[in-house]
């Protein structure tokens, strides 16, 4: 069975042949007064195009089509430019419109190419270029046949100039396809050789029959160049850098057309004649200079339009950008709220799905928010990678009516991506107003700080709405984190941070074994901060660091001098992720040991379970060299963290430490005392040391004692204690209770 591909080729090929077998036979009947050569270059050529199909595997479809039909046209017109080479259409040689017909083929690929070979862009259309150039070789083309003798009555001069005209607009085509596109250089050289040897062949025909039929020969040696080397298939559209450089490549090919017309112009000026074809030609490459410039200007109108359009948006989501933003805030008209939009849990979807599927989330829940904030009279901004922005009418009481519709917008986003449903993604906002009035540049960035802010605000609240309105209270509590930064830089940098030591007990003996060092500080100005406060400021400016180096000396010097080592008592110091990932974190903890000489396994460093989230990360590297140095490793508040189990597996774990919340659930009526002897009996199974933190009365420590767990850690036994009564701790024993609760 013939296949499709197949018969659409044969049926081509059958097409070619019934044109062809007509216009023999009208050669045949005219043969006596033919030019004989030009008939049979024709003749040859339309055998060609019958060929073409086959010879054409590789092209497509519309491609094999497009070169057979011009083929076919190039032949049939060169035949009866041949057969007919006296006869007259009323005052129109009729060898003038059958070659004329023959280079409307090669016109059509032409244009085809130049319409196909770039990238749609804002650089005007090369069709625009081929005008140009093709009215500036017309012009020095006829000036060149006329000056030679090649001239006739208006008639002839008419259908001359017509071959002209198709002739140097298949020309010029081909300069601009060659310039645009190395791969067609070649083939455009046989196009352009195709048409010059057409164009000669058609003036000449009358006058000079020998030349007429040399010239024929020629194009029919540039059309096989053509096919030759025709790239098969369709012509690669590029774009980019290789765009770039092909309009580089064109602007200096301008030159060529202008050289030329500036030659002819010369020549007028010093042997003018009388020639009113000249001047229509002339004519035509004033109108077609003004065509390339006002598609000069349009062009560069959409390179502005699109280069304006890029400022103002962003590429991901669509919606406007931070730079659209600053313009709307520099000068409002009316009151409006500014809401800053923090997306959480999109980490989570990129960590485990990929960018991809992060950045399909967030075209989605742009999309989303874009509805309900227009819905509104709003308008919304992408500002930041997983921050929105959008700009309501109203004041931030009327907005933040509204605000659950925002919420709601971003939540359901990964329920909308397919694969993303199970991964929850929420929002926070901070809201500031925006005042009617005009303002400077410089102002409008207030209600963006505010804004922040009050999105701080939000993000640090433990409970409550998940939105803040800027307000004098987030003013002073920012006021305050100023402050606090400036005043920890420099407890630090002098040593004003003070080390306390909270004493681990074993619940069987009742003896001290380890004592958890603490960061205390204590200011003249702002009085006594607490630990979360300055340690969550420190995490914030990038002093934790430097925070974390200090107390991790101070701590081991002064349980050195307290002779807590020389004991054999351990020490555990709390180590921040930023100092994990901090490099050279492992080489000052390996120096700090051999200063003070101090073995090791003494040293426990405790690590939040939430530090990790990735595995092979940084920070994952790091922990594996400090246990390599013999170092403990324990982490502290689990149970607390949705991937605390994961990470027993992962990393060189020696200790677990029991968070406090479910220290205080042992003796209430839910599930807190199973849960609490399930991980007391996985770390025993494992072979890690269990440390329960927050015991605070004799029945939380008989019943930590009754699950085999080995110590315990609370006001029962002590609060953090200054280094100067370390002494007296190492020699206490705590009262352990006779019988352990069951």
């Amino acid at each position: 069975m013939t296949s499709p591909r197949h018969t659409w080729r044969a049926a081509l090929t059958a097409c070619v042949l019934a044109v062809s077998v007509p216009v023999l036979l009208t050669a045949i009947a005219h043969w006596p007064q033919a030019q004989h050569l030009k008939v049979a270059v024709g003749l040859l050529w339309l055998a060609t195009s019958a060929a073409i199909p086959a010879l054409t595997r590789g092209g497509t479809r519309p491609g094999v089509v497009k070169y057979t039909v011009a083929a076919t046209v190039w032949g049939t017109g060169t035949v009866l430019a041949g057969t007919f080479p006296a006869l007259m259409v009323g005052p129109v040689q009729f060898a003038h419109l059958a070659h004329a017909l023959s280079l409307s083929g090669l016109a059509v690929i032409a244009v085809q190419q130049l319409r196909n070979t770039r990238v749609a862009g804002d650089d005007q259309p090369l069709l625009v270029e081929a005008a140009l150039f093709g009215t500036v070789m017309a012009a020095t083309a006829w000036d060149g046949f006329a000056r030679a003798g090649y001239t006739g009555d208006a008639w002839w001069n008419a259908s001359t100039s017509l071959v002209i005209a198709a002739g140097a607009l298949v020309g010029a085509s081909t300069i601009v396809l060659a310039v645009e596109h190395p791969r067609l250089r070649l083939p455009s050289i046989g196009l352009a050789v195709g048409a010059f040897g057409t164009q000669v062949s058609a003036i000449t025909s009358g006058h000079q029959p020998v030349s007429s039929a040399a010239a024929i020969v020629l194009a029919v040696a540039g059309g096989y160049v053509l096919l030759a080397f025709q790239p098969r298939g369709e012509i690669v559209r590029h774009g980019g850098a290789a765009a770039a450089q092909a309009v580089r490549r064109l602007r200096i090919a301008v030159v060529l057309p202008a050289a030329l017309l500036l030659a002819d112009v010369v020549l007028f000026i010093v042997s003018p004649r009388a020639d009113g074809v000249m001047f229509v030609f002339f004519g035509a490459v004033v109108v077609a200079a003004g065509l390339r410039q006002a598609a000069t200007a349009r062009a560069i109108d959409r390179t502005r339009d699109t280069l304006t359009f890029q400022a103002m948006h962003d590429p991901l989501t669509g919606l406007q950008n931070r730079t659209a933003l600053m313009s709307a805030l520099t000068e409002p008209d009316r009151t409006q709220s500014l809401v800053i939009l923090e997306i959480g849990g999109l980490d989570d979807v990129t960590d485990v799905l990929g960018v991809s599927a992060g950045e399909d989330v967030l075209r989605v829940a742009a999309a989303n928010l874009r509805d309900v904030v227009t819905a509104l009279g709003g308008t919304a901004y992408r500002v930041r990678h997983d921050e929105f922005a959008v700009l309501l009418p109203g004041s931030p009481d009327r907005t933040v009516r509204h605000l659950s519709h925002a919420f709601d917008a971003i939540g359901s986003a990964p329920a909308q991506v397919h694969g993303v449903g199970q991964f929850p993604v929420h929002a926070v906002a901070g809201v500031a107003q925006v005042a009617p009035g005009a303002r400077g540049a410089g102002d409008a960035t207030l209600p963006l700080v505010h804004a922040d802010l009050a999105l701080r605000d939000a993000r640090n609240r433990p409970a409550g709405p998940a939105y803040s309105v800027y307000s004098g209270e987030v003013a002073a509590q920012h006021a305050r984190r100023l402050l606090v930064r400036e005043r920890l830089a420099l407890a630090i940098a002098d040593g004003g941070v003070d080390v306390h030591f909270q004493p681990i007990v074993d619940f069987a003996t009742g003896r001290v074994v380890k004592f958890e060092a603490l960061a205390r500080w204590d200011d003249r100005e702002l009085g006594r901060v607490s630990p979360a406060e300055f340690v969550a400021v420190a995490e914030e400016s990038n002093l934790v660091v430097a925070l974390g180096e200090h107390v991790l000396r101070r701590a081991v010097g002064s349980a050195h001098d307290a002779g807590v080592f020389a004991a054999g008592v351990k020490l555990a110091v709390n180590v921040s992720v930023v100092q994990l990932q901090s490099p050279g974190f492992a080489g000052v903890v390996r120096e700090i040991l051999s200063t003070y000489a101090i073995p090791a396994h003494l040293l426990t460093l405790e690590l939040t379970e939430s530090v990790f989230l990735d595995s092979d990360s940084p920070a994952e590297r790091v922990v594996t060299d400090l246990a390599g140095l013999g170092c403990q490793i324990a982490i502290d508040d689990f149970g607390t963290g949705y991937s605390a189990f994961g990470y027993l597996d992962r990393l060189p774990v020696h200790v677990l430490k029991i968070d406090r919340s479910l220290t205080q659930s042992l003796t209430g009526e839910g599930n807190g005392r199973s849960v609490v002897r399930a991980v007391v009996d996985l770390a025993n199974r494992l072979g890690l040391t269990v440390v329960v933190e927050g015991v605070e009365t004799h029945e939380e420590a008989e019943i930590c004692r009754s699950m085999q767990a080995e110590l315990g850690q609370g006001w029962l036994y002590s609060a953090a204690i200054t280094a100067d009564r370390i002494a007296d701790e190492l020699g206490r024993e705590y009262p352990v209770a006779p019988e352990a609760v069951r």
